[in-house]
């Protein structure tokens, strides 16, 4: 005999099976009553004989309850437990068929044409958290990250430990960066460790009164603005926005920064 306590774990577990509570409750009753018809689960359940008319016709497209006929007379019986190594085999062979086939029919899927319009996402970040957010999702970028600043760090929002555990990450995961920062100790630094941080830094003098500058990776910009009582950080995915600022400043800008070593040479 079981209790009600078996049954309730009977009921969780057989909801991997997509039965709900009241089949499994059908189907427990149904194994308990034997051959048995419509009438007499509905009565033994307590319940509407329609719903369970429609309970059991689930039952039986799940596997769960079979049909018999005796003259003109209909019951129902229930499949023993081993029904439940019946149904996950079934589920193993069709899990097997989507996995011969999945790679066929994704690429067929890859190569149908799509025509959208492109939708423009502008989100606004604050305070030191916002910036923190913005760098943990550039870090889902697909190619190089590029950044220009009018300032490399403020220590009081974001420490030099921060940015380089930032950098570690972003190497970790294979991607490029290009980085123009005014000349400072914190270039030279990471200069020091291009190789490992996966990238190729550049000075260019520049006006020190505005601290902002932008990220930008795949269709991303993020603006970021690190004035005290303004710091913001505002994101907005747009592939024409991102090309422009990618071609027609940012590169420009690289095209007339320096290295690290020419900036030292010509400062002497």
């Amino acid at each position: 005999m079981i209790n009600n306590s078996d049954e309730l774990r009977i009921v969780a577990f057989l909801k991997r099976f997509n039965c709900s509570k009241i089949e499994s409750n059908t189907y427990i009753a149904a194994l308990k009553l034997g051959t048995t018809t419509i009438q007499e689960l509905a009565r033994y359940l307590k319940r509407n004989r329609i719903s369970v008319y429609y309970t059991v016709q689930k039952l039986i497209e799940k596997g769960f309850l079979f049909e018999l006929r005796k003259s003109k007379r209909r019951f129902i019986a229930a499949e023993g437990p081993s029904i439940l190594y019946k149904i996950l085999e079934k589920r193993h062979g069709e899990l097997k068929s989507i996995e011969n086939d999945i790679e066929y029919v994704s690429g067929l899927l890859n190569s149908i044409p799509v025509t959208k319009h492109e939708v423009t996402v502008v989100k606004l970040y604050e305070e030191t958290a916002g910036l923190k957010k913005m760098l943990e999702e550039s870090l889902q970028a697909q190619s190089e990250i590029i950044v220009f600043s009018n300032t490399p760090i403020f220590p009081e929002i974001v420490t030099e430990e921060y940015y380089e555990n930032y950098f570690s990450k972003k190497a970790a995961l294979g991607i490029n960066s290009r980085i123009i920062y005014p000349p400072c100790a914190f270039a030279e630094k990471l200069n020091s460790k291009k190789n490992q941080y996966k990238l190729d830094i550049r000075v260019l003098t520049q006006e020190q009164g505005s601290a902002s500058g932008f990220y930008l990776w795949d269709n991303t910009l993020a603006i970021k603005s690190l004035k005290e009582d303004k710091r913001s950080c505002t994101i907005i995915e747009n592939k024409d926005i991102a090309n422009f600022f990618r071609e027609n400043i940012f590169n420009h800008l690289w095209k007339e920064a320096k290295t690290i070593e020419e900036a030292k040479t010509t400062s002497l």
